[in-house]
């Protein structure tokens, strides 16, 4: 079974907010026209056609039993009339079996099929009232809805009630208009600007948002700056009848990554659960260790290199993850590995360049600990950490399912870095030791794993963190941070000789890599979590000449205290993790 989640966002205006609506003691009733807001009929010439729509939802979770509805429509050509007159209105329900009578009068009648329905809190109802003639008087009129009910299993005919609620229609002169506000992006950083834009005409207008209203009348945008939380903003209309004034409002939500949160008093009973944390540039309160939880969101960052700029991060549409992702590309597509916080199994998803499907496929319990994987020519590797300590690698050979789970050495610390030159796999791993030591392990086929080489130092050398496998010019290498914070290159020659490199990074996490042809790719975090970017050309190092990097560049002005993992995909650098979307 698949799921799709699109991972584009647009800025949607909320439907039907001039909606009149009104709570009844066993529904909740909503009144909306079409078009909104409503205008009254011209002066001279055919009437202007309107179709309402009133929706009646369940209250509590039990249902009622309805035996009819009527909905009074007044007729006349005063500003209290809403309807010139009832020729050509029609009725019906969203439900089949009901049906709809109109009288002259006004009176609307909505019978249910066989005399009673029920109305349930998820189902509800909608009742249509179609090409109603509007009148050509500027004013506000009432509807009157009865809803005749009583519980389910009463029988006798004293058991019906009847609740009865108004609900109110403006009709606005033929000059005023009130279109859809729009804003410049639905989320926004922290302390960005946003602007609204909108069309407007023949009346004041008003825009609202947190503490702010602004005489907007005769404009048709605003920039409002730093929003540093999500704000509802509001574009208020009105005009003036002899029925009182009209009003009608468009809005438009705008959401902030990682908001400001005020409140006068805040108190925790069990625990904080947070998916952000603070750098050392900002200050937190303290919390003992059981009190803080860390449940960030995934988020993918795109990298252009022909134009060398990096896109903002973007939260993907899954659960907060518990481990950092896996990121290999197969079959042409992106595929995306991680253990989710509300869940002991691995989410498995692929991105086809613009949307994201979640695939089934793993059903052992896996442990909160980073996932790995790679493209092994036709087939996909994964390496996995299991709840009692265990780690496993598990191959799929057609990208939608997964073999059997094969046994591995299991790391000490940190994630296991695969790595496969097309006929053996590579594997290294920090192991349990007094003093931690790099191992790199290689297994052919189905064979047993051997050890390929093993690298340890004294202090401040002391490897740390996770390692990352690659291949250069036919060279399995391996970059891994030390406890000083320095990144080392290490290599085994032909002659079995080990080599180490300082590569001239500083790094507070894990460096990842990518390949792009000859060429390398690096991402690391400095010690304020800014990331930095640095690529190599591809020429081999000598002994005596260590690798040539560019220069390091900051990717954005976003933070992170852990580094995402790397693909090239399409022409595009992609990099996922676990990581901050906040501006300093």
């Amino acid at each position: 079974m698949t799921t799709d989640a699109a991972t584009d966002s647009t800025t949607a205006p909320t439907a039907f907010e001039d909606a009149s609506s009104e709570v009844g003691v066993e529904l909740r009733y909503a009144l909306a026209s079409r078009p909104t807001p409503l205008p009254a009929s011209s002066a001279s010439g055919a009437y202007r056609l309107a179709d309402l729509t009133i929706v009646l939802t369940r209250r509590s979770t039990d249902p009622i039993e309805c035996g009819g509805i009527t909905v009074t429509v007044p007729v006349g050509s005063g500003a209290t009339a809403l309807a010139a007159a009832t020729i050509g209105m029609t009725a019906a329900t969203d439900t089949p079996g009901w049906t709809g009578a109109v009288a002259t009068s006004g009176q609307v009648t909505f019978t249910p099929p066989g005399g009673a329905a029920q109305i349930a809190r998820q189902k509800g109802l909608s009742l249509l009232v179609r090409t109603l003639p509007v009148n050509r008087t500027v004013g506000r009129a009432l509807l009157t809805v009865a809803v005749r009910w009583r519980l389910p299993g009463e029988s006798t005919e004293d058991s019906w009630s009847t609740e009865t609620v108004t609900l109110a229609i403006s009709k606005f002169p033929a000059t005023f208009s009130l279109g859809d506000l729009r804003a410049s992006a639905g989320r926004i950083a922290h302390g960005d600007s946003v602007t609204l834009t909108w069309q407007a005409a023949g009346g004041d207008f008003q825009l609202l948002y947190d503490k702010a209203d602004i005489s907007v009348t005769g404009s048709e945008s605003y920039t409002a700056h730093n929003i540093t939380r999500d704000t509802l903003f509001q574009l208020r209309g009105t005009s003036s009848s002899s029925s009182g004034q009209l009003e009608a409002v468009r809005s438009t939500l705008v959401t902030v990554t990682n908001p400001d949160i005020v409140t006068h008093s805040l108190t925790v009973t069990k625990a904080v659960v947070t998916d952000r944390l603070a750098t050392a540039r900002y200050t937190v309160p303290s919390f003992s260790a059981p009190t803080l939880e860390h449940r960030p969101d995934l988020s993918m960052r795109i990298f252009n290199p022909l134009m060398r700029l990096w896109g903002a991060p973007t939260r993907l549409p899954f659960p907060p993850a518990a481990s950092a992702p896996g990121l290999a590309v197969h079959g042409g597509k992106l595929h995306l590995l991680f253990r989710p916080y509300d869940k002991e199994q691995l989410t498995w998803a692929t991105y086809d360049g613009r949307t994201w499907r979640t695939l089934s496929g793993f059903t052992d319990p896996v442990a909160p600990a980073p996932v790995s994987l790679i493209a092994a020519g036709t087939s996909l590797i994964c390496a996995y950490r299991t709840p009692d300590g265990r780690q496993l690698t598990r191959t799929s050979t057609n990208g939608t399912t997964w073999g059997t789970a094969s046994e591995m050495p299991p790391p000490g610390y940190g994630a296991t870095s695969l790595c496969w030159d097309g006929t053996t796999l590579y594997a290294a791993v920090r192991t349990h030791s007094a003093l931690p030591v790099l191992e790199v392990k290689s297994r052919t086929g189905q064979e047993p794993w051997q050890d390929f080489y093993s690298y340890g130092v004294l202090r401040p050398e002391i490897p740390i963190g996770s390692p990352e496998l690659f291949f250069r010019n036919r060279t399995l290498m391996c970059l891994i941070r030390t406890l000083a914070g320095s990144v080392v290159s290490i290599r085994k020659d032909a002659e079995g000789v080990l080599t180490a490199h300082d590569e001239g990074m500083r790094s507070s996490h894990d460096v990842r890599l990518v390949t792009t042809g000859r060429g390398l790719f690096v991402l690391f975090p400095d010690s304020e979590g800014v990331l930095h970017s640095r690529s190599s050309d591809g020429t081999e190092p000598t002994p005596e000449t260590p690798t040539a990097w560019t220069p390091a560049v900051p990717v954005d002005d976003y933070r992170t205290t852990e580094t995402p993992a790397l693909a090239w995909y399409r022409d595009r650098i992609i990099a996922i993790g676990r990581t901050s979307a906040t501006r300093p």
